[in-house]
């Protein structure tokens, strides 16, 4: 099999993953791949090779416990700081020696910029984002399944013909693996030639940027105030600590807490949050249309007939004024 494909005639082989690193220490997502790794390399029969990217490296030993048989540490200080250019010149040395069958990346910054390119420079396909992976074994083929439409739905999708098969894996894809500290493997030290390499794009300060507001009827957590909240600044404060949307009934509105634009109800925007969390909000009928869809509602209120627990996944019975700071704490 011939590939025209940056200069590399190889035979596509094993299953490779880019790996990054927190404080020193993979991150959690970067284990669920080489984990996933792993369970698809057993049933291909191949291996798992986990390629490091940085400055002062030391030894990363929860990459071999969590699945990789190799790891490839590229250790320069042209690598400390993450630039699209010395990476990629990197990786695409790597990959031209060794032409992966499957190349994963983490569906994260240092991911996006990546696994485009890479996918551009090997004249392959690329499957983003993905929120599951598995293997056809019989066509030996990787799907991916990825969200459409803002997460209302879900596509699988393959690249049968590409190699590599490159895919940038979404948080909980695969699942933590269990990390095996019997597990055998090896390190290999990659050559690093970034002589003529410079970053493209460099920083050069901070800018003063307003991000656009996410409509209320998009956001993901919101919580929503009444007029029992007793301090709306705590609630300012547990929305932050979820990094929620701050909604209200009508009322808040009347008293001055939220404009039009943030309330909830029928006479204003119907919400589907994963997570609603309603505070002082006595919930008439009217409040409870406009939440209908929430896949999850929390309902803290001093009244235990209130309303609002009809329509409330979980509730609280007390004086939000002191049940929010409780959950502030332990959000902490």
């Amino acid at each position: 099999m011939s590939f025209d494909m940056y200069g590399s005639s190889q035979e596509p082989r094993d299953i490779w993953a880019v790996a990054e690193l927190a404080e020193s220490k993979p991150t959690q997502l970067t284990l669920e791949m080489i984990g996933g790794a792993r369970t698809m390399a057993d049933s291909l029969g191949c291996y798992v090779h986990a390629v490091v990217l940085g400055s002062g490296l030391g030894e990363l030993p929860d990459l071999v416990a969590s699945g990789a048989d190799r790891v490839h540490m590229a250790d320069d200080p042209a690598l400390a700081e993450f630039a699209v250019e010395p990476y990629l010149k990197v990786l695409c040395d790597l990959f031209t020696a060794q032409l992966p069958e499957i190349l994963l990346l983490g569906a994260t910054p240092l991911g996006d910029e990546l696994a485009p390119r890479l996918a551009q420079r090997f004249n392959t396909g690329l499957l983003a984002h993905c929120t599951s992976l598995y293997m056809d074994e019989i066509e030996r083929v990787l799907n991916g399944t990825h969200p459409v439409y803002e997460g209302e739905y879900s596509v699988v999708a393959a690249c049968p013909q590409a190699r590599p098969e490159i895919a940038t894996v979404l948080p909980d894809a695969f699942g933590l693996p269990y990390l095996d500290s019997y597990r055998m493997g090896e390190t290999k030290p990659v050559t690093v030639d970034l002589s003529g390499v410079e970053a493209r794009v460099k920083p050069i300060g901070p800018v003063e940027f307003t991000p656009l507001e996410m409509p209320l009827r998009k956001a993901r957590r919101i919580v929503s105030v009444g007029r029992q909240v007793g301090n709306f600044e705590l609630v300012k404060q547990l929305a932050g600590a979820l990094d929620a949307h701050v909604a209200g009934a009508r009322e808040a509105m009347d008293e001055g807490w939220i404009t039009d634009k943030q309330v909830v109800g029928a006479m204003g925007e119907s919400v589907k949050p994963d997570l609603y969390v309603a505070v002082g909000i006595r919930g008439d009928t009217y409040h409870a249309y406009g939440i209908r869809d929430a896949k999850f509602v929390v309902a803290i209120h001093p009244e235990a007939d209130a309303p609002i627990f009809k329509a409330a996944d979980a509730g609280l019975v007390g004086d939000p004024a002191q049940i929010v700071p409780s959950l502030i704490e332990a959000l902490k």
